[in-house]
């Protein structure tokens, strides 16, 4: 049995630097140089050496996105948690501004996180993608029961509107109170996912705007268009 442990702890050693070094190659030379042959080059091992933990490639690279999004995640709820339960307002803005710092700190994971993808793509990685939007769905549930219905436009979900919202939401595998909260939780998610991939990308930067000032006031609309006090921006960093 001892034995048996200590090999498995070597063995999960071996799993976390084979996936630290994956990540390290991905983020710095792109996904195109992230090789089972360049992290066994990293790593000191053989290509073989390197299968006996992934079974190819994609499932290497997938090992990488997981540990990124989950990181992401870790990150969001940490800082939600510091904010009173009862504070529903409080604590979507500081998820908000979380998701942002995240993503402008680890801009090259931020993106291929999302955008490293195949239609073989694992079960793994679209359930940690998930586990972000669906962090926020439960924290939007929250605001909408307390400061909702939004009136966020159109005042009436139309077929239109419901259609991508219902979608998003069996994405998720999660759901909302009514078809009016699903709406406009769809087109507040894509505003502020947009709002942080064009930051993240540092085209805000490239027009003078290194310290978030378009971010703070996007989510200050955002925060009108949901009914949140005034208070709720002083939450959190």
């Amino acid at each position: 049995m001892t034995v048996s442990l200590r090999r498995q702890r070597v063995r999960d050693a071996t799993l976390r630097e084979l996936i630290s070094v994956s990540r390290g190659i991905l983020t710095s030379q792109g996904a195109e140089a992230l090789t089972v042959r360049a992290v066994a080059r990293e790593m000191g091992m053989t290509p073989p050496g390197v299968y006996r933990y992934f079974d190819s490639h994609r499932t290497l690279t997938d090992a990488v996105v997981v540990a990124i999004l989950e990181e992401l995640t870790a990150h969001i709820a940490g800082t939600v948690d510091q904010i009173d339960t009862a504070d529903t307002a409080g604590r979507l803005v500081a998820a908000s501004r979380a998701l942002r710092h995240w993503a402008v700190e680890h801009a090259a994971e931020f993106h291929l996180s999302w955008f490293v993808s195949s239609p073989e793509e694992g079960a793994s990685v679209s359930r940690a993608r998930r586990q972000v939007g669906r962090l926020f769905a439960d924290l939007f549930s929250g605001v909408w029961r307390d400061h909702g219905p939004s009136p966020l436009p159109p005042g009436q979900p139309s077929p239109a509107t419901e259609t991508p919202a219902r979608r998003l939401l069996e994405q998720l595998e999660t759901e909302l109170p009514s078809a009016a909260a699903a709406v406009a939780f769809t087109r507040c998610w894509l505003r502020l996912y947009g709002m942080v991939s064009v930051e993240s990308l540092g085209l805000t930067r490239a027009i003078g705007d290194d310290a978030g000032e378009l971010f703070e006031a996007d989510l200050a609309d955002l925060a009108r268009t949901l009914n949140l006090p005034a208070t709720a921006l002083s939450t959190g960093p």
